[in-house]
């Protein structure tokens, strides 16, 4: 879910109406009208909200908030995890009281990470075998999942010498995904013996998400990236570990490709909400489903579609992220 804010203000925001829309109350209720009809279609074990969850005004609206993004997930008992992006602290709602709000939920693995690490929200989820087969005993490790902080706003008066709007994934980030990484490597697939493919979720795109058309890209791209300020070769370590075979983030609602590079896709989810978060009259709403599978041979495959809001029923940009087959 990426783009989905919820104000819970009084009153319905309108921005960016869809067209054939114009008659219909386009605030966040819409939002979570989509959430439910996605959720009921396509029933999924996992949901991962890329960040920009909620966009307060004040104190006042955090709790329910963090109730109302949090609700569909929580009435279908389905898991699910977040990280931040550059709007989910207005309102003066800091990324520690979210956590402290979300952790308290039952189906939430969201978890604040380690002080000594820069950011809120940087964590690993490790999904094991429910039962043995192929892949290994029960309780062995199949696969992983990545969260990193991506910050919000360029830090100017700690890093003065920076000229960007946002700010970036920092050096310990980097460094405390290599460390569990490594530890991921002693994790191996049980009978080739090769790494544990894995999943990363952020909020603002790196700057290698830049769409190029010689790249191997597929989906729409409709705005600029607004990319993190600085490149502290977080992709490089991506393609050294040779773990992450797709990295997905939020940020730019407008954009939904995914591109293929140095071995890692690169993709967007696309706008999900309504309301105050910003869209085009030409671009439904939608949001992006992935799909793990393992086979008989411990073959791993990553998939991935859309759904849109207008046409929910359709399967949109089929594709396959990465292939063991």
């Amino acid at each position: 879910m990426a783009e989905s804010p919820d104000t819970r203000s009084i009153g319905g925001l309108r921005r960016s109406v869809p067209s054939g829309m114009a008659s219909k109350d386009c605030s966040e209720s819409l939002t979570y009208e989509f959430i439910e009809q996605l959720l009921d279609m396509e029933d999924p074990d996992f949901i991962a909200f890329t960040g920009d969850n909620v966009q307060v005004y004040g104190p006042s609206t955090h709790q329910r908030a963090i109730d109302a993004v949090t609700r569909a997930a929580e009435e279908r008992n389905i898991p699910y995890a977040m990280v931040f992006g550059n709007h989910d602290q207005e309102g003066d709602f800091p990324r520690e009281k979210i956590v402290e709000m979300v952790s308290e939920k039952t189906h939430s693995y969201t978890v604040t990470g380690p002080e000594t690490v820069d950011g809120v929200g940087n964590y690993m989820l490790n999904v094991t075998a429910p039962i043995a087969g192929v892949w290994g005993d029960e309780g062995d490790s199949v696969f992983r999942m990545y969260f990193l902080d991506s910050g919000a706003e360029a830090q100017t008066e700690k890093y003065p010498y920076v000229f960007s709007e946002y700010d970036w994934i920092k050096p310990s980030q980097i460094d405390y995904y290599r460390k569990l990484s490594e530890t991921g490597r002693l994790e191996k697939h049980s009978s080739t013996g090769s790494v544990l493919p894995a999943v990363m979720f952020f909020h603002i795109p790196l700057v290698e998400f830049a769409y190029s058309e010689d790249s191997r890209c597929n989906g729409e791209k409709n705005e600029r990236v607004h990319d993190q300020g600085m490149n502290l070769r977080l992709l490089s370590t991506l393609t050294e570990m040779n773990e992450v075979k797709a990295a997905f983030v939020g940020h730019d609602h407008l954009n939904e490709y995914c591109c293929l590079v140095d071995g890692v896709q690169l993709c967007y989810g696309g706008g999900t909400g309504f309301g105050r978060a910003y869209g085009s009259a030409d671009f439904p709403r939608r949001a992006r489903v992935i799909e793990w599978t393992v086979d008989g041979n411990e073959n791993h495959n990553i998939r991935s579609w859309k759904r849109h809001y207008d046409d929910i029923n359709v399967i949109h940009s089929e594709e396959t992220l990465y292939s063991e087959s």
